[in-house]
């Protein structure tokens, strides 16, 4: 049995706050998860796979447009038409949604819920539970159909193995549990970030979001191809991603000449790009040479931009200084630097600077509070702190 296992395409997933800061990236990253999903099916005509499976998250969420549906339906048709099925559940994101709104899936087609959770293809197995429109807190894991004897069986879930992290935790999953169940193969989703866990004789893979959609999406960007035969299973990552997204830290020296900074940081700009994908770049400028950024926001990224001007395929998501502070910060000045910095790091402060955030989050539209996720709350901070100081420094100088 070859199976191509892929979950969380999200597809049409909203982007805005991406399209604020370049219109154009907003739209490639827009139609870039129809595209990897395009991708997907002909990877799956030309490596004759025996089913298709798709662990949940299709769609970002339970009501997408026409449109939407359109190019799923397309890609399985296509699918269908080679003599190829899938098999999917809903995940959390659109666990609401009603998949024959617009009429049945069609045969080739099996959507495995609790009223049918398993079907047999090619005397296989597949078992699989879909999310409904609430948050699940309990484990899918004791619902699952035991294995049926004498036949090689898949198990398909969107949880959230323990040990993972950074996404919500939904149908949280005991990992050595999961492997005992019995399955040869788990098809899992939800986590963006690819991992396997291997039993005796049982594979899970976590396959991971196809196509990432923003920074702190950078370790997706694959499908899984497995083979399960009397030897046991064996997966295969393949890449499929569009466009990749890269975080990268770039050394300021104190004293360095403004000719062979442009070079350095040029050249430096050029190898972070993920070969021949389009990359959207995360800068952090770091160290004394920093400083010079730091007083007056948005110039670091408007001196970055004009470096990679030139170099295509290349797009800056954000420019970050970590500057620290500069030697020849006046004494009074650096004192209150280091109060601050000091300040910080107090629980007080951060559960301020949290609350802060999460109304701000609140009063935001749910496709632009990326830009003030709560984990990117420590650069948040230093930002504002090198900014306050480098202020500061030179209405003292003056």
């Amino acid at each position: 049995m070859r199976i191509l296992h892929a979950a969380d395409l999200h597809l049409d997933s909203p982007l805005r706050s991406v399209a604020l800061r370049d219109p154009v990236l907003g739209e490639r990253l827009r139609n870039a998860s129809r595209d990897v999903l395009r991708k997907i099916v002909d990877l799956a005509i030309e490596h004759q796979v025996d089913a298709l499976v798709l662990a949940g998250d299709v769609f970002d969420n339970g009501v997408p447009d026409v449109s939407a549906r359109t190019v799923l339906s397309v890609a399985l048709s296509r699918l269908g038409s080679a003599g190829i099925p899938t098999i999917l559940i809903r995940g959390n994101h659109d666990g609401l949604l009603d998949h024959a709104r617009y009429g049945p899936l069609g045969e080739n087609v099996m959507l495995l819920d609790h009223d049918r959770p398993t079907v047999d293809i090619s005397g296989v197995s597949f078992h699989g539970l879909s999310h409904g429109g609430q948050p699940e807190t309990r484990s899918f894991l004791p619902r699952y159909p035991a294995p049926v004897p004498g036949r090689i069986n898949v198990g398909v879930m969107h949880c959230s193995p323990d040990g993972t992290s950074g996404h919500d935790p939904y149908a949280p999953c005991s990992v050595s549990e999961m492997l005992g169940h019995g399955y040869d193969y788990w098809a899992l989703g939800h986590i963006h970030k690819r991992q396997e866990w291997r039993g005796d004789s049982v594979l899970a893979v976590m396959a991971g979001i196809p196509q990432g959609r923003h920074i702190r999406e950078v370790d997706g960007g694959s499908v899984t191809l497995v083979e399960i035969d009397g030897l046991g299973a064996r997966a295969e990552a393949i890449p499929v991603s569009l466009i990749a997204f890269r975080e990268v830290e770039l050394p300021m020296p104190a004293e360095e000449a403004q000719d062979a900074r442009t070079d350095r940081l040029r050249a430096a700009l050029a190898v972070a790009r993920a070969g021949d994908v389009p990359t959207v770049l995360r800068v952090a400028l770091s160290g004394p040479g920093a400083q010079l950024f730091s007083a007056r926001s948005g110039e670091a990224a408007s001196y970055l931009e004009v470096l990679v001007e030139d170099i295509e395929g290349l797009h800056l998501d954000r420019v970050l200084v970590r500057a620290g502070q500069a030697p020849d910060v006046p004494a009074l000045v650096g004192d209150l630097a280091a109060a601050m910095r000091e300040e910080a790091k107090s629980p007080g402060f951060r559960d301020e600077a949290e609350r802060m955030l999460t109304d701000l989050r609140d009063v935001l539209p749910s496709e632009l509070r990326e830009v003030l996720d709560p984990a990117e709350l420590d650069d948040l901070i230093e930002e504002g702190l090198a900014a306050v100081a480098a202020r500061l420094a030179l209405a003292e100088r003056t």
